[in-house]
């Protein structure tokens, strides 16, 4: 009897370690297959289009802006953001760099009526769609110790943003049956990540919303892709460009790269080899062991003091 559940417990062992080295397998498969052999999306259709962008003033929505003009061929380019003075300078390098069309659109998607966005926005040919506008947590912290309402503002700028956008957007790209969306959430809303709870609440809405659009016109010619990044060099991550090793911390024009290669290939990705690879080792640890050794050593240690240090440098 002993020996007949010692050998069912190490069978359960087997399976498990199995089942952990074959999902780890199969993301490593993919990111090959993907990022060496996939061939880009055609965009020849949408050249003549408008790519709208939320975000783009900074960080991964700017890398991404300036890969479509780069890499892409894509011209025209109707940008939303709440500086103006950095607006003014996207459209400007655009239109030194490439010779793009460049429309402004000044919106603070934490205070402004999401009604008051621009109007044009429904009538115009809108080949491509970028939402990246986002806020996090200038501090690690539970929801009492961090200020009052920045929940309910993350929520707001990272979510309803984006949702918004797309009831905007989408209707018009669905009637033409063209047309590329990327939402762009985080790998943070893989679990509760407790001491950052809404922002990767925000993200894994996000995740939940685009994968379940993407089956809604999943037999149209539209695209709907979510990029689930892990670190880019960003201040919503709390790193600067110069802390980009491009290994663990990836930065915002590597990203972007990739990125934009993938752009439509697959409903759901990271956007980097760099972060398939470190997700592949994630998926061998339980989520258990994640929120038991990783919280606490990572999240509330390590994490909490940078970004600590961050805001303190940048304040």
């Amino acid at each position: 009897m002993i020996d007949w559940v010692i050998d069912w417990v190490w069978y359960l062992i087997y399976a498990y370690i199995t089942v952990r080295l074959s999902k780890a397998a199969w993301i490593l498969i993919k990111s090959v297959h993907i990022h060496l052999f996939a061939k880009e999306v055609d965009v020849s259709d949408i050249l003549d289009s408008w790519a709208v962008v939320t975000g783009g003033t900074d960080g991964i929505g700017k890398a991404y802006t300036f890969e479509l003009a780069r890499a892409r061929g894509i011209r025209k380019f109707f940008l939303i953001g709440r500086n103006i003075n950095k607006l003014e300078a996207i459209k400007k390098e655009l239109v030194e760099k490439y010779d793009a069309e460049v429309k402004l659109a000044v919106f603070d998607f934490e205070n402004d009526d999401f009604d008051k966005l621009p109007a044009d926005l429904k009538n115009i040919d809108v080949g491509i769609l970028l939402n990246c506008a986002g806020i996090a947590p200038a501090a690690v912290g539970n929801m009492v110790e961090l200020p009052e309402g920045l929940a309910s503002k993350i929520l707001r700028v990272n979510l309803m943003s984006n949702i918004k956008m797309l009831e905007t957007v989408l209707p018009g790209m669905v009637k033409r049956d063209r047309g590329i969306i990327v939402n762009v959430a985080s790998m943070t809303g893989w679990r509760p990540l407790p001491y950052l709870s809404t922002y990767p609440c925000s993200k894994a809405a996000i995740s939940f919303y685009s994968e379940g659009i993407a089956d809604e016109f999943g037999s149209t010619n539209v695209k709907i892709q979510c990029l689930i990044p892990m670190l880019v060099a960003t201040k919503v991550a709390s790193y600067d460009a110069a802390e980009a090793n491009d290994i663990f911390v990836v930065s915002t024009d590597n990203f972007a790269r990739q990125a934009v290669h993938l752009m439509g290939l697959t409903n759901l990705a990271t956007g980097c080899w760099q972060h398939d690879l470190q997700i592949a080792f994630a998926s061998l640890v339980s989520p258990w062991l994640f929120k038991k050794v990783f919280v606490p050593l990572v999240m509330l240690g390590v994490h909490k003091q940078r970004v600590a240090d961050y805001a303190s440098k940048h304040a």
